[in-house]
């Protein structure tokens, strides 16, 4: 599970420090994170344009929104 914090600029070195000492949790850094590249975010939009097209030929079976949402 990913969890997001905003904490107060004046706490966040205590409370860094007191997470890094659970050995269950990773601290995701800024610098761990890689945007993707122009062609990495080009084939996604092929690759759903090709399901989408599977799809209204009956060949794939898509999840619906709604229940994508409930999934969240």
């Amino acid at each position: 599970m990913k969890v997001t914090l905003d904490i107060n600029d004046s706490k966040a070195a205590a409370f860094l420090n007191f997470v890094k000492s659970l050995d269950f949790i990773h601290i995701q850094s800024k610098e761990d994170y890689e945007e993707p590249t122009k062609q990495e975010i080009l084939d996604s939009i092929k690759q759903g344009m090709k399901e989408v097209q599977l799809h209204r030929e009956g060949k794939i079976k898509l999840q619906s929104a709604r229940d994508f949402l409930n999934e969240l």
